[in-house]
């Protein structure tokens, strides 16, 4: 199978996991979700249009960088996105040791923590793939540089 699309069938399996345990809290999660108003994850379509989404955001600014930009700056990019999947992991993982939210359910907590493993593998693998990718030389000049105009 080709790599790209094994990639995105990944991708498409893991947001749909992602999507289905955060749109299935237990009955005091679901009483959760509508006090805070959290109707972005109300039921499944819902919770997978946002999960596909933030998912398709992040491909779609890892393409940009990756196309549009020079090599140690695409890698500084993705270094400091993937810095923010870290710290957002961090921060749901402290968030749901609490009591208040460890008794939500399993699988809405387990939602809760695959959405940023899944951008920290997005970035991780654009990190990757831009590392392994040699910069692009103009070789027909000496050097590799264009010479200036006098």
């Amino acid at each position: 199978m080709n790599r790209k699309l094994s990639s995105i069938l990944l991708l498409l399996v893991l947001s749909v996991t992602d999507a289905y345990l955060l749109a299935h809290p237990n009955l005091i999660g679901k009483i959760g979700v509508l006090v805070y108003k959290h109707s972005y994850i109300r039921n499944f379509p819902r919770a997978l249009l946002t999960v596909s989404l933030v998912v398709g955001i992040s491909i779609l600014i890892c393409e940009l960088i990756f196309r549009f930009s020079k090599r140690k700056n695409a890698m500084i990019g993705y270094l400091i996105l993937a810095a923010v999947a870290i710290g957002w992991f961090m921060y749901v993982y402290i968030t749901f040791s609490s009591f208040a939210y460890r008794i939500t359910g399993k699988a809405f907590i387990y939602g809760a923590h695959l959405l940023p493993v899944i951008l920290m593998g997005v970035y991780s693998r654009y990190l990757v793939k831009r590392f392994l990718l040699k910069e692009r030389v103009d070789e027909t000049f000496e050097g590799g540089k264009v010479p200036e105009k006098k």
